[in-house]
């Protein structure tokens, strides 16, 4: 599975959910409709050009090939999207993603080693680099090039690793109602929080292993403005993929 650059990011955020103009108007310029959409989303979709568009609770998070294809959506349909305050229609300028979060975990299957969940704030302008150096999916990885990996990210990016030990994993079990969705969201949650502390970021990306999207409901509870896009293959994500790094290098070493 190849690691994917990411694209340029918009978060357009409203009080108003009136957005039945802007959906109209992008129907009408060549955006085709995705069902289902995404588990993050009310609907969903995309054009030729690869632009991507989610809304969910009165936000639009857009996804473009490059800067030049996101300003020139917003210049084409900010007009469309409400206003919450004393402007017209088109409101404030989104959000611009530079930094992106990625958590994953490691050990789920392994009984006798500690299960761990790292977290990693990575900014979009390191990602070549990252890509460069090898930075991918842990499970493509051998030990030497994880241990290796997992120092360079830990000396560059801000990031933090939560591990239970293999003794103490079934008493962490019974502590989430025998649940191991709810530890791993917990467990998520926590580092995500934590990393938020000190590399804020507006969106994160998680490997989807539970299908009401745990990790999202605990994070946007203490961080109001995260998004978190709990996504099918996380790993092929940079900062997915750095994470999954450090989190197997921790259950090697455990």
């Amino acid at each position: 599975m190849a690691t994917d650059r990411s694209p340029a990011i918009r978060i357009y955020r409203r009080v108003s959910t009136r957005f039945g103009p802007l959906r109209d108007l992008l129907t009408r310029n060549d955006f085709h409709p995705i069902s289902p959409p995404d588990a993050i989303a009310e609907w969903e979709c995309c054009d030729d050009r690869g632009t991507r568009v989610r809304f969910f609770g009165a936000t639009l998070l857009v996804e473009a090939l490059d800067d030049a294809v996101a300003d020139d959506f917003d210049a084409r349909h900010r007009m469309a999207l409400p206003s919450d305050r004393f402007l017209p229609d088109g409101g404030e300028p989104p959000d611009r993603v530079k930094i992106i979060a990625g958590s994953d975990e490691s050990g789920k299957g392994e009984r006798d080693r500690a299960l761990c969940v790292a977290a990693v704030a990575l900014p979009i302008s390191a990602e070549a680099e990252a890509i460069t150096r090898g930075v991918r999916d842990s499970k493509l990885c051998d030990a030497k090039e994880i241990i290796e990996l997992a120092q360079w990210i830990a000396a560059h990016f801000t990031h933090t690793v939560r591990a239970i030990a293999s003794l103490a994993r079934a008493e962490a079990l019974r502590a989430h109602g025998a649940n191991e969705s709810r530890l791993l969201a917990a467990m998520h949650a926590d580092c995500l929080s934590e990393v938020h502390d000190h590399a804020p970021f507006l969106l994160a990306r998680v490997d989807r292993f539970a299908p009401n999207r745990p990790v999202a409901a605990k994070l946007v509870g203490k961080h109001a403005r995260c998004i978190v896009d709990e996504c099918i293959r996380g790993e092929r994500h940079v900062a997915c993929a750095a994470a999954s790094i450090l989190a197997r290098a921790a259950t090697l070493r455990s």
